[in-house]
């Protein structure tokens, strides 16, 4: 393992790339995926020349998709002993991507990617010693990709390839060609295992391995299918320079009132179209949001038409039971496992009345109390003149085209304007509680109260209204008024 060119490579590499995925991590505890075959092996000797030098954790994780029987099996068996011979922590896992694949409707390769992206997470969060994964991808990796990229149709970021960083992932042989890696392996007398399919399988990355990239050379020469990956070098600078355009972007204006920053729309949609759709990737992709490789070009500009056009309340469905939601002018995040806002049932809830008597200060208790107040959990209550109701009392749910006359306006008002001024999200209005006699709405608990619910003079015959979710912790009252009350 004392190959001097790539002893200095592995140092120099590993130094820049673990320093830009754990900034501010004085020793950065590096995770290598190990597959057995010749590029991951190879990237497992040279992180453990550069770990023994600078002191670093060091492991490796293997995972046993089952697709290739007993193949695969002593797949496992070799990096075991590999591990053991170099005195390395091994975390090894079996799980077959064929469900994943056929309940996502995506391709085999994908799903197994996606299992493993979840294996390396999970050690990683499990192992605070370990904080970034390293992967075999090399240069003959980064022109297959390229080029398939391409023929599909892709962005800038696609164009880009694999990144030598992506969050904790880092790539330290991307600018190694697959012939280098061999030989380096041949001169340390290093065996490896080969998986047939990549050579001999029918999927588009071996068939372009196999048939596409002779093709190329034989039209533009030898060294002509290595042109991709000076492309994508090409585009990381550029996107470098996006990234932190976006990153400023962002930064002056999301919304945080909690942990998650809300995205205002009127400024998302006043950017660049090139900007808004980073910017809104950006935010889409945050830690608890949602995977970032569920989330394709025609879904940010899908996003952007309904955000022009739609209104509050609206929603949109993405990939992985994620739902956006426009709340006015922001944009939120709201996922299939989360619960959406309490929705509360006029059914839960009684009314109750009891006697009382105007307070003296009638100007100061009306500030006080004003639409009503919080008396306990799921407990309002509301002090009005005995003689304004009229007949019984019942407690609803808000309905469309509900109207009430408010508190020192002329005139009614609909409860839906009421609710606009108030911004109450429409998909939370069918929870609000209303109150009511024969004569109509007297209260929105809460919100408003009519303007005939005044209290206007010191010592009036009065009641104290009660919604409270049922239970048997209130009494002495009467659950039915019947006019006149007293």
């Amino acid at each position: 393992m004392n190959h001097p060119s790539l002893k200095t490579h592995f140092l120099t590499r590993l130094d820049q790339l673990t320093g830009q995925a754990c900034p501010g991590v004085p020793v950065c505890g590096l995770l290598v995926g190990l597959s057995g075959g010749p590029d991951s092996v190879a990237l497992l000797l040279g992180a453990k020349i550069w770990a023994d030098e600078r002191q670093a954790p060091l492991a490796a994780c293997h995972l046993n998709h089952r697709l290739r029987g007993t193949e695969a099996d002593a797949d496992a068996r070799f990096c075991q002993d590999l591990c053991q011979r170099l005195d390395i922590r091994l975390f090894v896992h079996e799980e077959d991507p064929r469900p994943l694949a056929r309940s996502r409707g995506a391709g085999l390769e994908e799903a197994a990617r996606s299992l493993r992206q979840d294996f390396f997470r999970k050690i990683l969060q499990e192992n605070e010693d370990l904080h970034c994964v390293a992967t075999g991808h090399h240069l003959d990796d980064q022109v297959e990709t390229v080029i398939m990229r391409f023929f599909r149709g892709t962005g800038p970021d696609g164009m880009a390839g694999i990144r030598p960083v992506s969050g904790q992932i880092i790539h330290p042989l991307l600018d190694l060609p697959r012939s280098q890696i061999l030989a380096w392996l041949e001169t340390l007398g290093q065996p490896w295992r080969t998986d047939a399919t990549n050579l001999e399988g029918n999927n588009t990355r071996s068939r372009l391995r196999r048939e596409l990239l002779p093709l190329i050379r034989s039209i533009f020469g030898e060294g002509a299918d290595q042109t991709p990956a000076r492309l994508a070098a090409l585009w990381e600078m550029d996107l470098d320079l996006l990234e932190q355009n976006t990153a400023q972007t962002m930064a002056s204006i999301a919304v945080a009132p909690q942990e998650m920053p809300l995205l205002p729309v009127d400024q998302l949609l006043e950017l660049h179209p090139a900007l808004a759709a980073r910017t809104l990737r950006r935010w889409l992709t945050l830690p608890g949001q949602m995977d970032p490789s569920r989330l394709e070009s025609i879904h940010l500009m899908n996003i952007l038409a309904w955000l022009r056009e739609g209104t509050s309340g609206s929603t949109m469905d993405l990939p992985g039971g994620c739902r956006l939601q426009r709340n006015f002018n922001h944009l939120q995040m709201i996922h299939s496992a989360d619960e959406l806002p309490p929705m509360r049932n006029a059914g839960d809830y009684r009314i109750l009345v009891a006697r009382s008597q105007t307070p003296e200060d009638v100007e100061s208790y009306g500030l006080r109390e004003g639409h009503g107040c919080l008396a306990g959990p799921e407990t309002w209550n509301l002090t009005c003149p005995s003689n304004v109701l009229k007949g019984n009392l019942k407690v609803r749910n808000w309905q469309q085209g509900d109207r009430i006359h408010p508190f020192g306006l002329d005139g009614t008002r609909k409860l839906s304007d009421l609710f606009q001024q108030q911004r109450i999200p429409a998909t939370d209005r069918s929870s609000v509680l209303v109150v009511e006699d024969d004569a109509g709405i007297i209260w929105v608990v809460g919100l408003a109260r009519a303007e005939r619910t005044r209290l206007l003079q010191p010592g009036q015959p009065a009641v104290i209204i009660t919604v409270a979710a049922r239970g048997p912790n209130i009494q002495n009252y009467d659950t039915k008024i019947d006019n006149p009350i007293i």
